[in-house]
């Protein structure tokens, strides 16, 4: 399964990425060099993106968690607002609402499954 990611924010994370050597900024490195890049305009409406709303379930959790991904500068914990640079929106990114899929996490392998997305 491959992301998909609009040409604004590969431009955007790539940008994230040159400026930092984290694992997690190389773990996104590897996701950007798999995904399929569109057109701003052709990224459809359900696929996680920057500024998405989403919604999922793994297997250690057993209720949804759902807060907005968000750029580092725009992390608000308080307002559920992660940033990109997390291993959890670096797993959902590119994804689409309906998507199950198993991503190795610090803490271990999670299965998620993204219930929900909500791009406005």
């Amino acid at each position: 399964m491959k992301p998909i990611i609009s040409e604004s924010v590969y431009r955007t994370l790539y940008n994230l990425i040159i400026k930092q050597k984290t694992p997690e900024v190389k773990q996104l490195g590897e996701e950007l060099t798999k995904a399929l890049v569109v057109k701003d305009n052709a990224l459809q409406k359900d696929i996680v993106t920057i500024n998405s709303v989403v919604e999922f379930i793994d297997d250690s959790v057993n209720k949804p968690i759902k807060f907005q991904i968000v750029l580092p500068e725009e992390t608000n914990l308080s307002q559920r607002k992660i940033s990109i640079l997390a291993p959890i929106s670096i797993a959902l990114i590119g994804f689409k609402q309906g998507a199950q899929f198993a991503w190795k996490m610090p803490s271990g392998l999670k299965n998620i499954n993204i219930l929900k997305v909500i791009n406005t």
